[in-house]
C-alpha cells in the first residue's frame, strides 16, 4: 500500500522504516512546505521494491552503514551519489545508469526535483544463497559490488530489460510476480543476472566456475571433512592435516579459492546448522543448540549470528515456532 508523506518529516520516517536512517537537507531558500514526498513499497520474493519521490531538489546523507544491498534506479530525473570509503567518486543515477551499495557502505546523494527513484532492497543472506547456487559451493565473504552500474551495454543492458519486465508485471497486480510460487523465480533471475552482470569481489570466482577450473583435491577433502565433523572440536590444524599441507598453505588456499578463511568457513557451517534447528523449533535452549554445533564461547556465537543473519538466535527461534 502506498504511504503518502506530504511533508519532509513524514517522508523521512517512512523511508527510514523501509531502508535506513538518513538526513534530508533542503536547498537554501526552500521551506519545508515546498516538500511533497511519496513512498510506495512492494515485494517480489524477498526483494523489497521501494518507490520514492520528493518533488524538490534535496541533499540526502545516509547516517549509518547499511546492512543490505541497495540497487538505486531512476524512474525519472537524475541524482548523483558518492559512497563513503570507496574510490568510485560521484556516480550518476539516471535512466541509463544505476548505483549499487553493498553492506557496510554509507553515502551522500544530491537529487533533482524530478528524480523518481526505485530502490531494490536485497538482504545479504538472499544474495549469498543465489551466489552459492551459481558457484556450487559456499560463497565465502559478503559480495562487494562496484558502485556504478551501467545499464546501456552488455549484461547491464540485459539486466535493465529484465528488471523493467518484472516492474511492469508488478504494476498489473495480477501477474506472475504476485504468485507466491513464481515470485521466487523472478527474484532469483534478477539476482543471478545482477551477479553475472555487475563487477565485484565475486567476479573471479564466477569466472572460474564458467571456465570449469577444478577445485584443488585438498580443498575438496577439507570441505567434506568440515561437513562431516562440523559439530566436533576441529580447527585449522585438523583441516591442514586432512589436506596434507601446512596451515599457512591452507589459509592461502581458502583465500584464493573461496575468498574466505578456514575458521570463517567452519563458523558459517555451524551457524547454518544452528539456524536450521532454531527455525525447525528445536526443543532445546538456544545455548544447548549452540553447544551441540561446536560453539563454546556463547557471547561470540551470539555476535556472529546477529552479524550473519541480522537478528538474534532468540528472534529466529520465536519466528520459527510461529
Amino acid at each position: 500500500m502506498p504511504t503518502e508523506a506530504l511533508d519532509v518529516d513524514r517522508f523521512r520516517a517512512a523511508a527510514t522504516g523501509l531502508l535506513t536512517s538518513h538526513r534530508i537537507t533542503l536547498p537554501r531558500g526552500r521551506t519545508p512546505d515546498s516538500f511533497r514526498g511519496l513512498v510506495q513499497m512492494a515485494r517480489v520474493g524477498d526483494i523489497g521494491v521501494i518507490h520514492l519521490r520528493q518533488g524538490v531538489d534535496v541533499d540526502v546523507e545516509i547516517l549509518e552503514p547499511i546492512d543490505y544491498y541497495d540497487v538505486m534506479l531512476a524512474v525519472s530525473g537524475s541524482s548523483t551519489i558518492e559512497a563513503a570509503g570507496t574510490r568510485s567518486g560521484r556516480t550518476l543515477i539516471d535512466p541509463s545508469h544505476a548505483a549499487l551499495l553493498s553492506p557496510g557502505m554509507s553515502a551522500s546523494m544530491r537529487m533533482d526535483s524530478d528524480y523518481g527513484q526505485l530502490h531494490l532492497r536485497i538482504e545479504r543472506q538472499t544474495v549469498d544463497r543465489v551466489l552459492e547456487a551459481m558457484l556450487g559451493r559456499p560463497a565465502g565473504d559478503p559480495v562487494l559490488f562496484d558502485v556504478a552500474l551501467d545499464l546501456t551495454s552488455g549484461g547491464g543492458r540485459s539486466w535493465r530489460h529484465l528488471a523493467a519486465m518484472v516492474f511492469e508485471d508488478m504494476t498489473s497486480g495480477d501477474g506472475l510476480t504476485a504468485h507466491p510460487l513464481a515470485a521466487r523465480s523472478w527474484q532469483d533471475a534478477l539476482l543471478s543476472g545482477l551477479l553475472a552482470a555487475q563487477p565485484g569481489s565475486h567476479a573471479t570466482a564466477l569466472d572460474d566456475r564458467v571456465r570449469g577450473r577444478p577445485h584443488r583435491r585438498q580443498l575438496s577433502r577439507v570441505l567434506d571433512f568440515c561437513e562431516e565433523r562440523v559439530a566436533d572440536p576441529i580447527g585449522v590444524v585438523d583441516m591442514a592435516e586432512v589436506a596434507g599441507i601446512s596451515t599457512r598453505a591452507l589459509q592461502r588456499m581458502f583465500r584464493e579459492e573461496l575468498g574466505s578463511t578456514p575458521t570463517a568457513h567452519l563458523q558459517g557451517l555451524r551457524l547454518s546448522r544452528v539456524r536450521s534447528d532454531l527455525l525447525e523449533g528445536a526443543s532445546e535452549t538456544v545455548t544447548d543448540v549452540a553447544l551441540r554445533w561446536g560453539f563454546t564461547h556463547l557471547s561470540r556465537f551470539a555476535a556472529a549470528y546477529r552479524a550473519r543473519y541480522g537478528e538474534s538466535p532468540s528472534q529466529t527461534r520465536r519466528g520459527g515456532s510461529v
